[in-house]
């Protein structure tokens, strides 16, 4: 009896199931696709080289961010946002989109070198729509979960075990107690449909100076029609005369007189 025949769970080798074509007797179309895969397979080699070797430099960086260790998340949002920008402004137009996925991969894959990124998603209305842009946002390296309330989520993130991400989209006023519950959290990104205005909300114990350049989220009592110093400002939820907006009002930082709670890229 043979081994293989012996040890069922050994598998046979594989066999091409198709046949080795003589370059002298394969056509000119044949001939061009074959030098086209030689090319892709040698660029594929090139790509997982430098992968790894950012990968590598990635755990060396995670290092250098322990020391010394503060209080806040390893996460640097305008690091990533410069990042982001430099790569899609180099690309093709048509390209945008695919770079832009592709290198929130590599950077969730470099993250995941100094420490899996650990997200929990909150969003009772719209679950899927929450959960998707958590996980274009952090990339597959990320470990994200669905809880059962904001204040779960919330919770987790300031014990500083990782971020959260929650919708607005609903009646519960947590956002309200970013300025009163939650103020060693902020807001550092926000996830829609179509470029519209967010959906949800990433909060975490983010370094102030580590927030994206864009429109700051503020807190605050009343409406929603402006500062009255010219800066522009949207609505996004209003709860017993409070009132999340999004401002495009500068020098506003997390904590202040004025409300903000973060801000958005």
């Amino acid at each position: 009896m043979s081994t293989d025949t012996q040890n069922p769970t050994r598998q046979a080798p594989l066999k091409q199931v198709w046949p080795e074509l003589d370059p002298a007797e394969m056509t000119p179309e044949q001939t061009a696709l074959a030098e086209l895969r030689r090319e892709i397979d040698l660029i594929d080699d090139q790509l997982l080289e430098l992968f790894e070797r950012r990968l590598a430099i990635a755990a060396t960086v995670g290092k250098a961010k322990d020391a010394p260790h503060g209080p806040h998340t390893k996460l640097r949002p305008d690091r990533e946002q410069t990042v982001l920008g430099r790569m899609t402004g180099q690309c093709e137009p048509q390209n945008v989109e695919a770079v832009s996925g592709l290198w929130r991969e590599i950077v969730g894959w470099g993250l995941a070198r100094q420490g899996q990124l650990q997200v929990q998603v909150w969003s009772p209305n719209e679950p899927t729509r929450a959960f998707d842009g958590a996980r274009q946002r952090f990339g597959m390296a990320a470990d994200i979960r669905m809880v059962r309330t904001a204040q779960e989520a919330l919770a987790f993130a300031a014990e500083g075990r990782g971020v959260a991400v929650l919708a607005i989209n609903n009646d519960d006023d947590w956002w309200v107690g970013l300025r009163r519950d939650w103020s060693s959290l902020s807001v550092f990104d926000g996830f829609g449909t179509g470029g519209g205005q967010p959906t949800a909300l990433a909060v975490g114990k983010i370094d102030p100076p580590a927030l994206p350049k864009g429109r700051r989220v503020v807190v605050s009592a009343g409406g929603d029609a402006g500062d009255g110093g010219g800066a522009r400002r949207w609505g996004l939820s209003t709860h017993h005369g409070w009132t999340l907006a999004l401002t495009d009002a500068e020098h506003l930082s997390p904590g202040d007189a004025e409300g903000c709670v973060g801000a958005i890229g």
